[in-house]
């Protein structure tokens, strides 16, 4: 018996550190997946640094009353759950795994119940394509970057032109 209250307060203590330094957790469902399908599924969340843990909603239900900020998750602990995490912002990577392996099994499994990417929260399947086309903090800063390498190269430009105006009406001045 003391065994399995030792267990059970190790799994919490792993599903603490889990909540408490995951950029990225989803909740998931995968029912009536067959092994080679979840093998399929575990194999691709591992190359990419995705961890995938299998867990009793009481014990996640623990975890999250002291984890305040998880506490949309509550509601979504029903069925069977597993938990997808990283410690990378890699939200767009898991929902592109999960598209593509639905689009190839022809099947609405594994189904979303809930996820954390970037500080929001995202419901269900229909929230997986919004997840696919989010842009990473990295990402914005990029396309601000650029932006403003595009807009001060047209200043640059601009005011080289017109100087170039300014010096020859200055010239033209100067020998009248």
């Amino acid at each position: 018996m003391k065994k399995n209250k030792d267990n059970k307060k190790n799994i919490l203590l792993n599903l603490d550190k889990i909540l408490s330094s995951s950029n990225t957790i989803y909740l998931m469902d995968f029912f009536n997946l067959n092994a080679n399908q979840t093998f399929f599924l575990r194999k691709n969340f591992h190359k990419n640094g995705i961890q995938m843990k299998v867990i009793k909603n009481s014990l996640l239900k623990k975890s999250i009353k002291k984890n305040k900020k998880f506490e949309s998750f509550l509601p979504f602990l029903k069925k069977n759950t597993s938990i997808l995490f990283s410690k990378k912002n890699l939200g767009k990577i898991v929902s592109i795994i999960i598209k593509e392996f639905h689009y190839k099994e022809k099947m609405k499994n594994p189904i979303l119940k809930i996820a954390y990417v970037q500080n929001d929260f995202y419901i269900g399947n229909k929230d997986l394509d919004l997840l696919i086309n989010i842009k990473s903090k990295e990402d914005l800063i990029i396309d601000i970057l650029y932006n403003l390498k595009a807009t001060l190269k047209n200043i640059i430009s601009s005011l080289s032109n017109s100087s170039n105006k300014i010096y020859n009406i200055l010239k033209s001045l100067s020998t009248k």
